[in-house]
């Protein structure tokens, strides 16, 4: 019974993401016949003469600090690659995160690889593959976003006082051997604290506010391993950035304090409490 029960459990978690992602009007079939092949798609060899950019699964199939995190592509006899059906649902899953539908423009998917001048963001690490939204491939992703006709999903929210009361001190306490993260993230482009003065030791309300505020920034609500203030300290033996001006604070997940943020993160502590 008990081993019916986790089969049943497997085939559901496999089941949400498609369902969590029909709320939002995005059309699975299109999305695996239109959508994803763009992200296998070569651009061009690194070396001259026809340098260009790496295919999106060259960086989003492995990096864990990504928003864009797709599942590791299949290999045929031929040597070439695919996704089972069921791994593409769970990328549709992903995919459909980064999607305002109905809204190409205010789609994160299309925005990040689209040059600046033509309203992309300012940077992409894996460079501008679309210098206008005139493009084929921006094209095709727009038509399908176009078409969906649910609202964006909702983001989760974190809690201000669990943050104040739990999650504010880590900046504080140093890790044996290490300074304490106010050393270095309270001035300069690293700062998303604000500063404490001498003769005080903790900061007052309208500074944790402040501080709250900033810190959100830094986190995708209910994803705790696409949030840069979890995955930067975060070794990366255990599935953190590979660069990190500071010492890692957690050596793994397992770490309580990094169990504690993520569970902040996806909205499962609040108030003052910090046990457990």
């Amino acid at each position: 019974m008990n081993s019916r029960r986790a089969a049943l459990a497997s085939v559901l978690a496999l089941l949400a993401p498609s369902v969590a992602a029909a709320r939002q009007g995005l059309d699975f079939d299109v999305y695996r016949e239109t959508v994803e092949p763009i992200f296998i798609r070569s651009r061009g060899d690194f070396r001259p003469p026809d340098p260009g950019n790496p295919a999106c699964v060259m960086c989003h199939t492995w990096q864990t600090n990504t928003r864009l995190a797709l599942e590791t592509l299949e290999e045929d006899a031929d040597g070439g690659v695919f996704w089972t059906e069921d791994q593409s649902r769970r990328n549709f899953e992903a995919v459909s995160r980064l999607v305002a539908p109905g809204d190409p423009d205010n789609s994160r998917l299309l925005r990040k690889p689209l040059a600046a001048p033509a309203g992309g963001t300012p940077s992409h690490t894996g460079g501008k593959f679309w210098t206008s939204r005139d493009d084929p491939e921006w094209q095709a992703i727009a038509a399908w976003v176009r078409a969906a006709s649910g609202p964006a999903p909702a983001e989760g929210e974190v809690d201000y006082a669990f943050f104040r009361a739990c999650v504010q001190p880590i900046f504080i306490n140093a890790v044996p051997g290490s300074l304490p993260c106010t050393e270095c993230h309270t001035e300069g482009g690293s700062a998303f604290l604000q500063g404490i003065p001498d003769g005080r030791a903790v900061w007052t309300e309208e500074e944790s506010r402040r501080n709250f505020e900033i810190v959100t920034r830094l986190i995708a609500p209910g994803f705790p391993a696409q949030s840069r203030l979890l995955m930067h300290p975060l070794h990366p033996d255990g599935g953190g950035d590979y660069a990190h001006n500071g010492v890692r604070r957690w050596m793994s997940r397992d770490d309580p304090e990094w169990r504690m943020l993520a569970a902040w993160v996806r909205g499962e502590r609040a108030g003052a409490d910090c046990r457990r």
